[in-house]
């Protein structure tokens, strides 16, 4: 830490499924415990339903450190009784993960940016599709939109501007 902090390198730290850490409260627990300015909270919103299941309780949480979020679209895995993916043979040792774009999947887009704008967010904001190769320029263009019409309903826009 003393070579981050005196070089003034900043560590987002985004808990992943199958990562060293998984799930939001012990990574925001480690952050806390490192107690640095330089070592901040990544929320990737496309591992929502590995962290819970309460959008905004989740934000106000990390609110304190949360420097950064991922926005990209996934399923619900816990959805349909555990059966959201069906993997033949039965048993098949599988990682599904999913990066789409917002409205092909099940995250609650209303409640993720209202979270982040009821905590004052002023970070960074990622676009982190990367399902089609093939489309990633149209992906790109498609989430910046999306992207900024959630942010100007749940943060308002700029008086007189087009964009927040």
């Amino acid at each position: 830490m003393p070579v981050f902090e005196r070089e003034g390198i900043n560590l987002h730290i985004e808990p992943h499924p199958e990562g060293f850490v998984e799930t939001l409260h012990p990574a925001v627990d480690m952050i806390r415990m490192i107690g640095s300015k330089n070592v901040k909270f990544l929320y990737c919103a496309p591992h929502t339903f590995y962290f819970g299941d309460n959008t905004g309780k989740m934000i106000r949480d990390a609110a304190a450190i949360l420097a950064h979020v991922h926005v990209a679209d996934t399923y619900n895995h816990k959805a349909s009784s555990g059966l959201r993916y069906i993997c033949n043979p039965p048993g098949a040792r599988v990682t599904i993960h999913q990066h789409m774009d917002i409205g092909q999947g099940e995250v609650n887009w209303d409640e993720f940016f209202a979270g982040l704008a009821a905590i004052g967010f002023d970070g960074v904001v990622t676009s982190c599709v990367f399902a089609w190769e093939e489309r990633a320029d149209d992906s790109g263009r498609f989430m910046r939109k999306e992207i900024q019409k959630y942010v100007d309903k749940h943060f308002g826009k700029p008086e007189g501007k087009g964009k927040a």
